[in-house]
């Protein structure tokens, strides 16, 4: 696990070890959707007690991933590009088809606006609907069996 922290607070990105109960449910993102996507929990610098919130960090295709082991020394560049986004399932408008989808979370860009550095799916691959028919979008999607 690496943890980065910034003005926005703390963010633990995992690597291959157990994750805490609260990012139980992103636990197969890296297997399902490749390494570049991320379980991750962010903690925000906000009064009181609350929970860490389980994000996917997102790499850009183009980056070389940073070193996710505990001692790693943080370079700055480490979370260029980076997006959080959220694990959730889809269901096409037109067909039906379900997927899982990792949906950036654009109204909240923690680590800045880096949503041009990705490229975006839009539209169903099982029925070809554009995205303004099916209503699937997002950073990668997988059919749901």
């Amino acid at each position: 696990m690496r943890r980065f922290s910034g003005r926005w607070g703390e963010l633990r990105v995992f690597a291959d070890e157990p994750l805490p109960q609260a990012a139980a449910r992103i636990a197969e993102v890296p297997s399902r959707f490749g390494a570049r996507f991320r379980p991750a929990l962010l903690r925000l610098p906000l009064k009181g007690d609350r929970p860490d919130a389980p994000y996917v960090a997102v790499w850009p295709d183009d980056v070389v991933l940073p070193d996710m082991a505990g001692g790693a020394a943080e370079a700055p560049d480490d979370l260029a590009g980076v997006v959080l986004a959220e694990l959730m399932r889809h269901k096409c408008f037109a067909c039906d088809a379900r997927f899982d989808v990792i949906y950036p979370e654009a109204g909240m860009p923690v680590l800045g606006r880096n949503l041009d550095r990705h490229r975006n799916v839009s539209g169903c691959p099982a029925c070809g609907s554009d995205f303004g028919r099916s209503r699937i979008g997002g950073l990668a999607l997988t059919p749901v069996s």
